[in-house]
């Protein structure tokens, strides 16, 4: 199960020292805090790795906050299931 802590880490460790300017949640947009889309890239593919699952490209880039990325990770992997 991926986790809005879990996206928010990651978010983090691309941000690295300036993620303490930052209030990260699921409400927390990428553009918002100023991650390339090559960081937003490689977050999504982390997560695909660590579940486990494929994202839909075309559904991976409508992906704009936190909270999305964490429902469409748990819909991906239910509907692997």
């Amino acid at each position: 199960m991926i986790t809005v802590e879990d996206v928010c880490g990651l978010i983090a460790k691309k941000l690295g020292s300036k993620a303490g300017s930052f209030t990260l949640n699921a409400d927390t947009a990428f553009e918002e805090v100023g991650l390339s889309s090559l960081q937003i890239a490689d977050i999504v593919y982390t997560i695909e790795d660590d579940a486990g699952i494929e994202f839909d490209p075309s559904q991976a880039a409508g992906v704009k906050t936190v909270g999305d990325l964490v429902k469409l990770a748990e819909a991906t992997k239910a509907s692997a299931q």
